[in-house]
């Protein structure tokens, strides 16, 4: 069965907010990628809270994304520090859910 995390974040106000999180994603793609954390679907809303994103991320176990943290923190590269710095100045909050797939699920 398939193991996922679901990550909703709430970005700051504005289209110009929205453009930087859509330059910034991929370089946070590639380093998930680079610990076997694989992006599965990325949305906005265009209903309900504006500027509010969602990234469902394939996951190996509850302690993957922990481990790839300690991972790249362990050699931060230049990516990772961008990465951190745009997100600090984009994101407002996130919430971060563990997700099983269940039995009827295709994937």
């Amino acid at each position: 069965m398939a193991e996922y995390m679901l990550a909703q974040l709430r970005l700051r106000y504005g289209f110009a907010t929205l453009e930087r999180y859509n330059a910034t994603m991929p370089l946070v793609r590639d380093l998930f990628e680079s610990q076997g954390i694989r992006l599965r679907h990325g949305v906005v809303t265009r209903v309900g809270p504006l500027f509010e994103a969602w990234n469902l991320w394939e996951i190996e176990d509850q302690g993957h994304v922990a481990r790839a943290f300690a991972a790249l923190a362990s050699s931060p590269s230049p990516e990772f520090e961008t990465v951190a710095q745009a997100l600090d100045e984009i994101v407002v909050s996130e919430d971060v859910r563990y997700l099983e797939s269940l039995p009827f699920s295709p994937v």
